[in-house]
C-alpha cells in the first residue's frame, strides 16, 4: 500500500463516526474531495487536504500526525511540511480558546491570520472552500448568499496560493451568487 493510501486509511479511522453535516456521508468524503482538488496543484496538497481538519475535529495532535506520516514512509522533511500546513489550517480563534470574543471578532481575526499562512495552506483552503460552497448550495441556500459574500471577501485577501484554483473558487462563488439571485 502506498504512503498516501496508508495515510488516507489512517485519517478515515481518526474521523470514524463523523458525518458531513445534514447528510449521511462520512466526513472523510469531504477530506478526500479537498485532497483531490489540492493534490494536483500544490506539493503535498493531497496529504495536507486529507489532514486539514485532523487537529481541529479529532483527538489527534501534531506529534501523532508527524509520527504516522513517518511510519507510512514520508521523509521527515515532508512530514514536517504537511504537519506545519495542517497547523496553519487549524482554527486558532475558536470559541473555546477565546470565549470572551464575539463570534464576528473571532472570524475576523481568523481570516486575518489566514492571509499570512503559506501558499500551500492557502491552496488547500481554496479547495476546502470549493467543497464547502457545494455543500451550502445543496443544504443551506437560506444562508448561502451571506456565506458566499463573506468568502468572496476572504478570497480577495487570500492571494498567495495556486492562482488557478483561487480563480476557480472566485468563479464558483460568482456563479452561485447568480444562481441564488435568479432563483429567489
Amino acid at each position: 500500500m502506498t504512503a498516501s493510501a496508508q495515510l488516507a486509511k489512517w485519517v478515515a479511522e481518526q474521523h470514524a463516526g463523523q458525518l458531513v453535516r445534514n447528510t449521511n456521508k462520512p466526513y472523510f468524503n469531504h477530506l478526500e474531495t479537498v485532497a483531490t482538488l489540492a493534490g494536483p496543484v500544490t506539493r503535498l496538497g493531497y496529504e495536507i487536504g486529507l489532514c486539514h481538519d485532523l487537529l481541529e475535529d479529532t483527538n489527534t495532535n501534531g506529534d501523532d500526525l508527524q509520527n504516522a506520516l513517518i511510519r507510512f514512509g514520508y521523509a521527515k522533511s515532508d512530514a514536517s511540511e504537511i504537519m506545519n500546513c495542517v497547523i496553519e489550517l487549524t482554527d486558532v480563534y475558536t470559541k473555546k480558546a477565546y470565549p470572551y470574543l464575539h463570534k464576528v471578532k473571532r472570524k475576523k481575526l481568523e481570516a486575518e491570520r489566514l492571509f499570512k499562512v503559506s501558499a500551500a495552506a492557502q491552496t488547500v483552503k481554496y479547495a476546502d472552500l470549493m467543497d464547502n460552497i457545494d455543500w451550502m448550495m445543496q443544504h443551506d441556500q437560506k444562508h448561502a448568499t451571506k456565506y458566499l459574500n463573506k468568502k468572496r471577501l476572504l478570497i480577495a485577501n487570500l492571494n498567495q496560493g495556486n492562482a488557478q484554483l483561487r480563480q476557480q473558487v472566485l468563479n464558483l462563488i460568482n456563479k452561485c451568487l447568480l444562481t441564488l439571485k435568479y432563483n429567489h
